[in-house]
């Protein structure tokens, strides 16, 4: 691919709280000063973005880099729009803008989206980057994440947020990280221990106390919050943090100690890593993907390590965070 890239871009206006909308003038700025070609289209409902990039995956006649400009969610959705389009040697180009941006944490890519632009202009060779691939047999859905799948308290968390003024609010300030935080002790509050069985290479384990059972691709999850300090995006290998219900006083300890990435010392924390797991609940749970709420259901979830082209500096062995 020829080093000075051409862009078709999938703009997420609402991405951030708008966020996103009050930045892509300045992006178009740069990029009109620096004579890089491109073509914008906006994602103007939900699932528009995936609708957006199968178009250009299935129908592209030219080398133009996917380009999107948003959040988390819009980053999943065009990932599962050029997955179902089978369409393998389309690179994605990503400008953080969401509230979270877990993903951007865990690849070393700036979280301002126009040190990030600068950092994908720099860009001369496109890279495969690790992907998460879901199946559940239950609803018979099958779909591709770049954060990680959880199930409990962090789909709990999750849903809460979702649904919170104050998200929209922390939005505006620049601030939405903080969002999760004031849903962690109401989460805390109303999700209840649940049974999980866990199969990992051919192993299968039973724990009757889970409280959170997350499926990571990197480090982070909830806006930065280092799930597995360990986790990378290019060893072809999935983390499964399974973490089992405590008291308050020990939970607060330990969700302390997760801030600074040393909670894998716990009890309670299993870690597992392995290219396939296998994840089944018998009753109820929230569950989340990138962000997004999956509903609560009970589950019986495959996950497979896919990949996915990226046009970004290379990585070293360990995440940059």
């Amino acid at each position: 691919m020829a080093t000075r890239p051409d862009f078709y871009i999938i703009l997420n206006k609402m991405a951030g709280a708008g966020q996103a909308e009050q930045v892509w003038p300045k992006i178009e700025s740069v990029l009109n000063q620096k004579q890089i070609p491109f073509t914008l289209h906006i994602s103007n409902y939900a699932g528009h973005t995936t609708q957006l990039a199968f178009q250009f995956a299935k129908f592209k006649h030219t080398d133009q880099i996917l380009m999107v400009i948003g959040g988390d969610g819009s980053l999943n959705q065009a990932i599962n729009g050029l997955k179902k389009a089978n369409n393998t040697t389309i690179p994605i180009a990503y400008l953080p803008c969401g509230s979270g941006n877990d993903f951007a944490r865990g690849i070393g890519l700036s979280r301002d989206p126009l040190t990030a632009l600068n950092q994908v202009l720099g860009t001369t060779e496109a890279q495969l980057i690790d992907l998460g691939e879901y199946h559940d047999a239950i609803k018979e859905e099958h779909r591709y994440f770049a954060n990680n799948v959880g199930i409990g308290f962090d789909a709990a968390v999750v849903s809460m947020t979702n649904h919170s003024n104050s998200k929209i609010m922390l939005n505006k300030y620049h601030l939405g990280s903080l969002a999760y935080v004031s849903s962690l002790v109401k989460a805390f509050i109303h999700q209840d221990d649940f049974e999980t069985t866990i199969n990992i290479d051919g192993q299968t384990e039973t724990f009757k106390h889970t409280f959170l059972a997350t499926t990571t691709n990197h480090p982070y999850f909830g806006g930065g919050v280092p799930i597995m300090p360990a986790a990378v995006v290019n060893d072809q290998l999935l983390d499964l943090v399974l973490i089992e219900k405590i008291n308050s006083l020990s939970f607060c300890f330990l969700f302390l100690m997760m801030l600074f990435g040393k909670h894998t010392r716990f009890k309670a924390v299993h870690h597992y890593q392995a290219s396939q797991i296998n994840i089944q609940t018998k009753t109820l749970e929230f569950g989340q993907m990138d962000g997004e709420e999956l509903g609560s259901r009970t589950f019986n979830a495959q996950f497979n390590v896919s990949q996915q082209l990226f046009w970004l500096s290379d990585l070293s062995p360990k995440n940059k965070a």
